[in-house]
């Protein structure tokens, strides 16, 4: 699985996923719920919520069923959030996983040089 594309606060972001199975995409996917996947997000600290369908339907005569999935997501704010795919593959639902940051994050401490041991 590869996710690819930003999300940008407070607008209209394209993400795609990219479906491979042993190192091949997988360009037979199948509806579930009446697409061909469905995007989760949960933003870490307070858990928000945006569920997001994909861009097209299966059936609408342009829409394929794989590699990729394109999904437009508008997240509310800057922050971490945790992506949750579910797919169907060969009768089985999946779910990919994905950790995605958006806009500025906040500064992490310096760390502290390490420390240096002299033979001698």
């Amino acid at each position: 699985m590869r996710l690819d594309g930003d999300l940008t606060p407070g607008r209209s972001s394209k993400v795609t996923v990219t479906v491979t199975k042993d190192g091949h995409e997988v360009t037979d996917l199948q509806p579930y719920l009446g697409a061909f996947g469905h995007l989760v997000a949960l933003r870490e600290g307070d858990l928000a919520y945006l569920h997001v369908h994909p861009d097209g339907t299966p059936g609408d005569g342009t829409t394929r069923p794989g590699p990729d999935v394109t999904f437009y997501a508008e997240v509310p704010s800057a922050g971490t959030y945790r992506l949750f795919l579910d797919f169907q593959h060969e009768g089985k639902v999946h779910t990919a996983e994905f950790t995605v940051p958006t806009g500025p994050q906040p500064a992490t401490a310096p760390q502290p040089p390490a420390a240096e041991h002299g033979h001698g």
